[in-house]
């Protein structure tokens, strides 16, 4: 140390401002700082496990390392789905906007969806089985077989024949002339309470089973005559006697549909059917 004052002086003042730097420097520098944290921690040495590195994870990438609660890990719950609804095709006709939804997304349609049904028109009417609205049955002698041969050759004229709505049935038109060009035989016939022999006898009982059919089937019966004498397939009222080019039986179809008209003739006995189509 100087021993004249201004040296002593100069030395002291030296000494000071030593002293504030180094001061200054273990602020910054020193324990009492810490200093800037790692990136990567330094193993602890009385820890009982070892510390990893979290690694470094790139986004947006298929191989990527995703945490346990990436949502790529973590997918929604799936939803389950109602069954399908069936929608029965339509039966007839062009389907609307509205079912070929319902068809194409069946998940979609609700319990309330109903089926389309067509009205019936006349291309469904073909693909339509017939629906029997009445029948009447009644016997004869097979043995007589002029006049059962007259009975086939009716009952198989009139089967299938179709009557449309508002049309007039008539027998006599229907069957044509019960003569023996077109296969008749002479049998019993009535003229004017009398029994003679005629081409065409036993016709009378087609007739009688078609009106019966007819009448129970809700049809209007617009003509219809009794024998001259009773028969014994049907009672009096209950039966429709015919003559080509004179009496007649005649009925009209006040259904909103066509009926068709089956006869049958087995084992001795004919079976007529009004059925609606």
């Amino acid at each position: 140390m100087p021993t004249n004052k201004i040296g002593r002086t100069f030395y002291l003042f030296v000494v000071a401002i030593l002293a504030l730097a180094t001061s200054a420097c273990g602020r910054y520098y020193g324990d009492t700082v810490p200093a800037p944290r790692s990136i990567i921690p330094r193993p602890i040495a009385d820890a009982t496990h070892e510390v990893v590195p979290r690694p470094f994870v790139t986004p947006n990438r298929s191989n990527s390392r995703r945490s346990p609660r990436h949502p790529a890990n973590n997918p929604p719950p799936v939803r389950s789905m109602p069954p399908p609804v069936h929608v029965p095709p339509p039966r007839g006709g062009a389907a609307t906007n509205h079912e070929r939804d319902l068809m194409a997304n069946s998940e979609r349609a609700t319990h309330s969806a109903q089926a389309y049904i067509p009205d019936i028109t006349p291309a469904t009417q073909q693909n339509t089985a017939p629906r029997e609205l009445a029948s009447h049955e009644t016997e004869f002698n097979a043995k007589e077989t002029n006049r059962a041969n007259n009975i086939e050759l009716a009952a198989k004229t009139i089967n299938g024949h179709i009557v449309q709505p508002g049309e007039i049935f008539s027998f006599n038109e229907t069957v044509g002339p019960t003569n023996q060009k077109r296969g008749y035989k002479k049998g019993t016939i009535f003229i004017q309470g009398e029994k003679h022999e005629g081409f065409g006898g036993g016709v009378c009982q087609v007739s009688t089973t078609i009106f019966n059919a007819a009448e129970d089937a809700g049809m209007t019966i617009l003509e219809r005559h009794d024998h001259s004498l009773p028969v014994t397939y049907a009672e009096s009222g209950e039966e429709a006697a015919t003559s080509y080019g004179g009496i007649d039986f005649k009925f009209q179809n006040d259904k909103p549909h066509p009926v068709v008209i089956h006869c049958v003739v087995k084992d001795g006995k004919v079976r007529a059917t009004i059925s609606g189509v």
